[in-house]
């Protein structure tokens, strides 16, 4: 038989009690262990992805998705589907992520193109996507099969974009722009000065007018926003050589064409 314990006025403990005292210990104890053991959140989230075919591109989809990183900077390095028999990067070998800020695989930039594809797959499907991060993370997401993408005039000008153009009118303003990025605390602070434009937000019922617009801000070929203003913050960034670009946009989402050039700039970054 146990022998009985003591509390600290000297009586007794019956067995009861001491099962009652052990058994309370071993579930916080395992309630420790399950915390210490749970996986810390992941820190880049993938929303509103769309797997969308290209006119005359059979047998391959675009991928665009946003990606929000709440974390330290990252790259994205690789992504998989069961789906897919490859997915490469459109532009630039990789998609870098500042931390924080968002990143947008977008039709008018960079984004993911999968080939190889499932021959089941039909409208409104659903195409599981894994992306593999520098950081060792990995993030899944569900890309809804849409429809198709009619390519524009943008590509052939140079830009990194499936979009139209809209090319400058005889008499109409012909905008013009210079960009300054440096740095601000972790990371850059983005200013555009522009000669006849003028940044404003689309207005519900009012199409394009000539010498009006917003920016669109890049890094390494990525969209990170729209600018609205002349100015942006963009997060802190991996080490190495980055390139900043802004490109000016009709609020009906084409970009700005004077003769044949698209009304860019572009600045070129380090980071020790």
């Amino acid at each position: 038989m146990l022998p009985l314990s003591h509390n600290s006025s000297g009586k007794p403990m019956n067995l009861r009690r001491i099962f009652a005292i052990f058994l309370t210990l071993g579930v916080v104890l395992a309630g420790a262990g399950f915390l210490a053991l749970r996986p810390a959140p992941m820190q880049v989230r993938a929303d509103q992805a769309v797997a969308v075919p290209i006119e005359g591109e059979p047998g391959a989809l675009r991928l665009f998705v946003t990606l929000t990183n709440s974390g330290g900077p990252d790259r994205v390095i690789g992504a998989q589907s069961p789906l897919a028999g490859q997915i490469s990067v459109i532009g630039p070998p990789d998609i870098t992520l500042p931390g924080p800020g968002t990143a947008i695989l977008a039709v008018d930039g960079a984004h993911l193109r999968m080939t190889g594809l499932d021959p089941g797959l039909r409208h409104g499907a659903v195409v599981p996507v894994t992306l593999s991060l520098a950081s060792g993370g990995r993030i899944a997401t569900r890309a809804i099969l849409s429809d198709p993408v009619q390519v524009g005039e943008a590509a052939a000008l140079g830009l990194l974009s499936l979009g139209g153009i809209c090319r400058v009118g005889e008499g109409e303003p012909a905008p013009a722009m210079t960009l300054n990025v440096v740095p601000s605390g972790n990371g850059w602070r983005v200013t555009v000065a522009t000669k006849d434009f003028h940044f404003t937000e689309p207005v519900d019922g009012i199409g394009h007018v000539p010498g009006y617009g917003h920016g669109h801000l890049y890094l390494n070929g990525v969209k990170l926003q729209r600018m609205y203003t002349p100015g942006a913050v963009i997060g802190a960034l991996p080490p190495g050589e980055h390139q900043v670009e802004v490109t000016l946009n009709t609020n009906d989402h084409r970009a700005y064409v004077v003769g044949d050039t698209p009304v860019t700039a572009t600045v070129q970054i380090v980071v020790p």
